[in-house]
């Protein structure tokens, strides 16, 4: 799971989440993302709409605004570590 994270405006953005085919529909990735939030709770998290039809089913059960115009500050963060 990566996602883009800004410490000036406190935003956070979910760019990937991927959950192997036998595991899906597990809760596996709803879990990351939830941790993901944990790790970050003040930031306003949003996920991009995907391009795929599973990845937009997974995103479609996820509670994220989609984002607006990216923040200049962001760089990828790896909020699994």
């Amino acid at each position: 799971m990566t996602a883009s994270l800004c410490a000036s405006c406190r935003t956070a953005t979910l760019d990937y989440v991927h959950v192997a085919a036998e595991f899906r529909r597990l809760g596996f990735g709803r879990t990351l993302v939830a941790r993901a939030v944990a790790r970050a709770p003040s930031y306003r998290w949003t996920a991009p709409l995907p391009a795929g039809p599973v990845a937009q089913l997974f995103r479609a059960r996820i509670a994220m605004r989609r984002p607006g115009q990216r923040c200049v500050h962001v760089g990828p963060a790896d909020l699994m570590r």
